[in-house]
């Protein structure tokens, strides 16, 4: 289970700047106005040093009366809900003063019987000021701890506080490494979308036995189960289901993180779109990187039953003009699986699954050298290698499959910068009409050879 801890005080004493500088990311918005920060923002946080992993999360400026008395309330009722439901609260106060706010802040952690939380002393830039901020230790009623956020300063301290106190609460969760068995996939989309209904159509449905769901948002954030004796498991599906429950401005940088966080942890992706919205810049975004990490690839088309409901519509119509749709919009990537589903009829969602495990068969797939080595004689033979400005007489020699999951195949060639970019194109082309690899990239590398050998492209 994620342990949550949370950071509280008074506006402005620097909880924004001490929380980016906490998780080495600038998420929360730093600012000296007051009450810029009115959202909860949340980061997962992976201590390598002490190896656990837990939640962090930036709160609202506590101010207990002001101009907009309506706000101020909101303010304090939801930062209370935040503290309710954190392991651990870290305090952040002024090294040299202690104001009234602080101590409205310290009356109500103890009304509501707060126990589980530390006095974070922020700006003591030096030796001298860390001296003079014990004075606001209360005399060891409570771990005391000056820091110096500008400076990045004694925060480590924190930290190695926060992983011992949550170790020794069994709060220390890892991440959890799944074995080849396994079917990692990962279901993502921009912010906001809100698919969430897709994966709860996946793993509530009897078909499908669950090992271990992911109940409450504070659970497990992997869910395992088997779909036809096959062992899968749905990345970060609580934290998905957790973004419609979060109150925050900052709610699109933290799960473009997440999304980033789930891409790596998975070896299929499936970005799932609306039909009616269509791909976007945001959606192209998440496609790359999953092209970047060299994972598979599904594209989700959701929301097919509200097209089916139009009387006049010919499903096999339609599907075919989506799909020279995003034909259009992604042209390079035309080995991508593409599947209509609906998630509140609970349509076509089992498609997913039987892809994901279609695909994983191509992932691991290895032809035969000598088999390839023919039908790349065919290839050649059809189009020979094509010369740019360099030179006009590339040449290759032979070729293998040096490496699966993704398919991986080097060429010998007589020198690597000899050959046009697009002959790259034209071989993986002709590589998917002989030998499938649906749903997955394909890497071709150009080893020179003699004096070029060193030479990879």
């Amino acid at each position: 289970m994620l342990a949550k801890v949370t950071i509280i005080g008074r506006p402005n004493v620097g909880k924004s700047s001490f929380f980016n500088m906490y998780v080495w990311h600038k998420i929360a918005i730093v600012d000296d106005v007051a009450w810029t920060t009115r959202d909860i923002s949340e980061f997962e946080y992976t201590d390598k040093k002490n190896d656990l992993t837990y939640i962090l999360a930036d709160s609202w400026g506590l101010d207990f009366g002001s101009k907009d008395d309506e706000v101020a309330e909101d303010i304090i009722s939801r930062t209370k809900d935040a503290i309710n439901d954190s392991d651990l609260i870290i305090w952040l106060i002024e090294y040299d003063r202690f104001t009234d706010l602080d101590e409205k802040v310290l009356k109500l952690l103890k009304k509501n019987n707060y126990k589980d939380y530390i006095i974070v002393a922020n700006k003591a830039d030096n030796e001298e000021k860390e001296l003079e901020s014990y004075s606001q230790a209360w005399k060891g009623e409570l771990d005391f701890f000056p820091v110096s956020v500008s400076h990045n300063k004694w925060i480590d301290k924190v930290k190695d506080f926060v992983a011992k106190f949550l170790t020794e609460k069994w709060l220390n969760y890892k991440l959890e490494e799944y074995d080849e068995n396994y079917i990692k996939l990962a279901m993502v989309w921009r912010p906001n979308v809100g698919k969430s209904s897709l994966i709860n159509a996946i793993v509530w449905k009897d078909r499908v036995m669950v090992k271990d769901m992911a109940w409450t948002t504070r659970d497990s954030i992997d869910t395992k189960f088997n779909f036809e004796g096959e062992d899968f498991v749905l990345i970060d599906t609580a934290w998905i289901r957790r973004l419609s429950k979060i109150w925050t401005r900052n709610v699109e940088n933290w799960s473009v993180m997440r999304t980033n966080r789930a891409i790596k942890r998975a070896d299929i992706v499936a970005v799932v779109i609306d039909w009616f919205e269509g791909i976007v810049h945001q959606d192209l975004a998440i496609i790359n990187d999953v092209l970047e990490q060299k994972k598979w690839l599904i594209i989700v088309v959701n929301k097919w039953d509200k097209v089916l409901a139009k009387p006049w519509v010919d499903k096999e119509t339609m599907m075919q003009r989506y799909i020279n749709y995003l034909q259009e919009k992604i042209d390079f990537l035309p080995w991508v699986s593409v599947i209509f589903t609906s998630a509140i009829d609970k349509k076509r969602v089992w498609e997913i699954l039987k892809r994901a495990s279609e695909i994983k068969k191509e992932r691991q797939k290895r032809v035969k050298t000598s088999i390839f080595n023919n039908f790349l004689e065919q290839a050649i033979y059809k189009h020979p290698p094509t010369g740019n400005k360099k030179s006009h007489s590339p040449k290759i020699y032979y070729w293998t499959q040096a490496d699966i999951n993704p398919p991986k195949f080097v060429l010998t060639v007589n020198n690597p910068d000899h050959f046009h970019f697009s002959y790259k194109r034209y071989l993986e082309n002709r590589i998917r009409d002989n030998f499938w690899f649906e749903g997955t990239p394909i890497i071709i590398e150009y080893r020179g050879r003699g004096k070029h050998a060193w030479k990879v492209k």
